[in-house]
């Protein structure tokens, strides 16, 4: 396995929900973004950490690693009582505009594997935010 500095589930978890958005070399939005840092910023899993060492480690490794690398890696970082938990964060930030692709599917299904989430626990957590995220209103990105 690669040489991936991660050392402690903070940064195992920030790494994952990078490389759930930019699979695929896909750049993430501004909605996506703030979406992001507002998830990372309200919960009490990084009240301790400082988030901008974590989204430029993160980042880096990102670039360096790639997604199916980084969340094989990091998976077994994230303790038990927060993995259902870092997935429906990667569902919410997947399923903003309310549906999915075949690739995002793809690496949404990766990261339940490698958290060891039952199948029927992902599609379920899937199907919720797909449903609850169906009728959202599209933020047109200014480029």
């Amino acid at each position: 396995m690669e040489n991936i500095p991660i050392t402690n589930e903070q940064e195992a978890a920030v790494a994952i929900l990078f490389a759930s958005v930019m699979a695929n070399n896909k750049p993430m939005t501004q909605s996506q973004i703030e979406q992001l840092s507002r998830m990372l910023v309200l919960s009490s899993k990084f009240k301790s950490s400082s988030l901008n060492d974590l989204t430029i480690k993160a980042l880096s490794l990102q670039a360096e690693h790639g997604s199916r690398a980084l969340i094989e890696h990091c998976a077994p970082l994230i303790l038990d009582d927060f993995k259902e938990t870092l997935f429906a964060m990667c569902c919410e930030l997947m399923t903003a505009d309310g549906k999915i692709d075949d690739n995002e599917s793809e690496i949404l299904a990766m990261v339940a594997l490698y958290l060891g989430l039952s199948i029927e626990n992902m599609k379920m957590m899937l199907t919720t935010y797909l449903i609850r995220n169906r009728w959202n209103v599209q933020i047109i990105e200014q480029e």
